[in-house]
């Protein structure tokens, strides 16, 4: 059989209309085309589907059958030209994306949350790893898109800034120097430091004592520690004191004291990163979401 779905879409309003006028108008084909190719229908069918009358047209128990049948057919021949859609365009599919402590306590859950609202049937994977573990998981497949600590420079990436964030000193709270509204760096030449763990946080270290070298000055590390909870920890605990990314210390902590490093200028960078040569639809709506987001809030806020 041949019966190709022009016929089947015929078939479909003329059962609902009865009626081959106006069913023609509603094609916009005119009245002949349509009768012969209900004709032509039928031969393939093998048997009646209307009954025609100079005064009606009904169908008959086998054009009942057939129709209910077509119609079906033709459903879900429109809900997987839909979903064909959805995936060429993005819409639906998987998208693994890494993502550090600086981007989590900042921007991230708002542009997570956004896209969700914009590709619903995205499911989205978020596995927290650092910078160098998420530029090695991109290489390997193993994330389509990573969000961390910039600048990132490599072969086959793309990058696109997302999030800037001041560098804030934090001490313990009965610190001589907590009184002092702002702090020079050179205020914290002679303090032992604590820091991200280098095999953890080598992309944000790098930066930060990039600054410190630019400055002449050297931190004297006591203490290292996994995590950015981990090193507010060490802090209140009265080890040392560290820089901290400042959507890291926004939430009040009667043991520390929190203040602007009046010559560090240079904000910390998050980017996202992810393989040029990716052809990933659920991707490119990403990476496009995350563009349109970015442009907002450098609107927002152009200091940062």
């Amino acid at each position: 059989m041949e019966t190709g779905l022009r016929r089947l879409r015929y078939m479909r309003v003329l059962a609902e209309e009865l009626n081959f006028r106006r069913t023609a108008q509603r094609l916009n084909i005119t009245q002949p085309a349509l009768s012969r190719a209900i004709a032509q229908l039928e031969v393939e069918v093998g048997t009646a589907l209307f009954e025609r009358t100079n005064r009606q047209v009904r169908l008959t128990l086998a054009g009942q059958a057939f129709a209910s049948g077509s119609a079906q057919v033709l459903r879900d021949l429109d809900r997987v030209i839909a979903q064909t859609k959805d995936v060429a365009q993005g819409f639906t599919g998987f998208l693994t994306v890494g993502y550090t402590d600086t981007v989590i306590a900042g921007r991230m859950p708002d542009i997570i949350k956004s896209f969700r609202g914009v590709a619903p049937a995205v499911h989205v994977r978020l596995i927290q790893c650092y910078t160098d573990q998420q530029v090695a998981m991109l290489e390997q497949g193993q994330l389509d898109i990573g969000l961390m600590t910039g600048p990132v420079v490599r072969d086959g990436f793309a990058v696109l800034d997302i999030q800037k964030d001041r560098l804030m000193a934090i001490l313990p709270s009965d610190h001589a120097l907590s009184r002092h509204a702002s702090l020079n760096l050179r205020d914290l030449a002679g303090e032992p430091f604590v820091t991200g763990d280098p095999d953890r946080w080598g992309a944000f270290n790098l930066a930060l004592f990039r600054q410190f070298e630019r400055l002449g000055f050297r931190p004297t590390i006591m203490q290292t520690a996994p995590e950015s909870r981990a090193i507010i920890g060490l802090v209140a605990c009265g080890l040392g004191v560290s820089i901290m990314p400042e959507c890291l210390v926004r939430a009040a902590d009667t043991r520390l004291t929190v203040r602007p490093v009046a010559d560090l200028t240079d904000p910390l960078i998050t980017q996202a990163a992810w393989l040029k040569a990716s052809e990933q639809p659920v991707l490119a709506r990403f990476v496009a979401h995350l563009t349109a987001m970015s442009a907002a809030y450098d609107q927002e806020d152009p200091q940062l």
